[in-house]
């Protein structure tokens, strides 16, 4: 990019992209594999880019008739799209899925032999490697994605990306709660770059009639490594517990670590940079020209490696960073995510049961097992979900419905009922509320749709805020000493809920005068 973003605000009128902000579109119905995600949407980028034109300029004959021209443009963008989807969207996929599972590893260390083997019982540890982690990756999030408009992602997010895999592996190594929080530290700081940078690059290359149905895989596929790290812990404390003298937790940071180092070098290859620079090998000179041309069709602007003025960029962006629909859509996003801490020590309730005679009622291997069905329930109920709102166009209402879900589960664990039967069923159900993320982060990149760079530090704040609040609420809300019945979480919990519905009631009315 040539100038800086902030002299495109001149283009678009004088509030820049705040003058922009518009009510989602409803894309058609969201297909689950990726070689069905492709089916109608070059047509309806096609009909998108027939849409500039007066309709009473096209004839029946002319609206079904397709020149050779068309065909091959359609059968380019086909293509291209397919390549996105079985090259770039499944290495997504995985990255998130190896980040998931070097992000919270330690917690199934914990329970699987961490805790009596460093002697970390009745300690705030498992809190204290959360909150290092945390504190880290809030901080080098956003300056990770202005790196990220000097450096080649194709470069940046696989590096960064290698040296967390190496670290999460030295993790292995760790005899004291010391080493393991500089660690937790540096991995945050890798880390920080892997979520706002992969979300920016979905939404630099897919339009917005296919970005819905991208972006509940990928962050889906998060859920899948919280799945896979309780599975994987449970084999490799079946299987490798005890060989060659390593304990089965130390095995998992040791494998960990070379899948994401495998991930990571594959990386190198998928990653196509942005549209305007990219340099992928498996796209064709005619590809990266329909990938730039069918984004500028419907007006979105992509990122570029040319160095803008930092000083009135920070400028604008923090004029949008506090501005009040900012404030909204972070009120909608940051309580709904906050209240999703009521399932985070899901295991810890498990491991706290016990029988009659009071020996524990499910085995390590149990305990690391169960949660695999409760991370495969969020995993359908949000393709679940992410279909019904593409059906039926909605996306505030349904939030709204999912917060009163979490409203529900929250207060029945606020209330902490004798019934474990009632209890358990409340945690499992909290499973099903994670697809609010995908629906609320899509409409704020469709908010900014047209304001790249804004849009890429808008994310990463978003995040960063978040995970500033992640910090700070584990030791106030959820002290390990009072697990699994934490005297304050569930109840903070019930407001966070209530506290996201009034944001995406407040941000809708807020629409909804801009759109008049």
């Amino acid at each position: 990019m040539g100038r800086s973003n902030v002299s495109n605000t001149g283009k678009h009128g004088a509030h820049g992209p705040h003058a922009a902000i518009r009510e989602i579109d409803g894309p058609p119905s969201v297909q689950t594999t990726a070689g069905l995600l492709t089916r109608n949407e070059t047509l309806e980028s096609k009909l998108d880019h027939r849409g500039g034109q007066s309709s009473s300029a096209h004839s029946p004959t002319c609206d079904n008739v397709e020149s050779p021209e068309d065909a091959t443009q359609s059968a380019t963008e086909k293509r291209l799209v397919r390549k996105l989807d079985f090259i770039f969207l499944p290495n997504a996929c995985i990255s998130i899925i190896m980040k998931k599972i070097d992000q919270t590893n330690y917690k199934a260390a914990y329970t699987a032999g961490m805790r009596d083997d460093l002697g970390l019982e009745g300690t705030n540890v498992l809190n204290w490697l959360d909150i290092y982690f945390t504190i880290a990756f809030a901080i080098f999030m956003v300056p990770s994605v202005l790196i990220m408009m000097r450096v080649r992602p194709s470069v940046w997010l696989p590096s960064l990306e290698l040296v967390w895999g190496v670290l999460t592996g030295l993790m292995a190594i760790a005899n004291t709660p010391k080493p393991m929080y500089v660690l937790r530290w540096l991995i945050g700081m890798c880390e920080a770059s892997a979520w706002p940078g992969t979300t920016v690059l979905l939404l630099s290359w897919y339009t917005p009639r296919e970005m819905a149905k991208r972006q509940a895989i990928y962050l889906s596929s998060s859920y899948i490594g919280s799945m896979f790290t309780f599975a994987m812990q449970s084999a490799i404390h079946s299987t490798l517990d005890g060989h060659s003298g390593l304990p089965g937790w130390r095995w998992l940071f040791i494998i960990n670590g070379i899948m994401t180092v495998m991930s990571a070098c594959i990386s190198f290859y998928t990653i196509p940079d942005y549209p305007n620079n990219t340099r992928a090998h498996y796209l064709r000179p005619a590809e990266r020209e329909i990938a730039k041309l069918r984004l500028k069709t419907i007006g979105k602007r992509t990122q570029s490696l040319t160095a803008q003025p930092i000083g009135p960029l920070l400028l604008h962006a923090s004029r949008i960073m506090f501005s009040m629909e900012f404030a909204l859509l972070f009120l909608s996003y940051a309580p709904w995510a906050w209240a999703q801490w009521a399932n985070f020590y899901f295991n810890l309730f498990l491991d706290s049961l016990t029988n009659a005679d009071g020996s524990k009622r499910f085995s390590v291997s149990q305990v690391t097992s169960i949660p695999i069905g409760a991370y495969g329930i969020s995993i359908a109920s949000a393709i679940l979900f992410a279909c019904l709102s593409d059906r039926l166009q909605m996306r505030w209402q349904l939030a709204i419905f999912i917060n009163m879900v979490q409203l529900f589960c929250t207060s029945i664990l606020a209330a902490w009922p004798a019934s474990d039967g009632l209890k358990m069923a409340a945690f499992l159900i909290s499973f099903t509320t994670v697809i609010n993320e995908t629906l609320i982060m899509s409409w704020m990149g469709d908010t900014f749709k047209k304001y790249p760079t804004e849009r890429a530090v808008i994310v990463a704040w978003a995040i960063s805020l978040l995970s500033v609040g992640n910090a700070s609420m584990p030791l106030a809300l959820w002290p390990a000493r009072q697990a699994p019945n934490y005297k304050y979480g569930y109840k903070v919990a019930v407001g966070f809920c209530v506290a996201s519905c009034v944001g995406i009631l407040l941000y809708r009315s807020l629409v909804a005068k801009k759109r008049q």
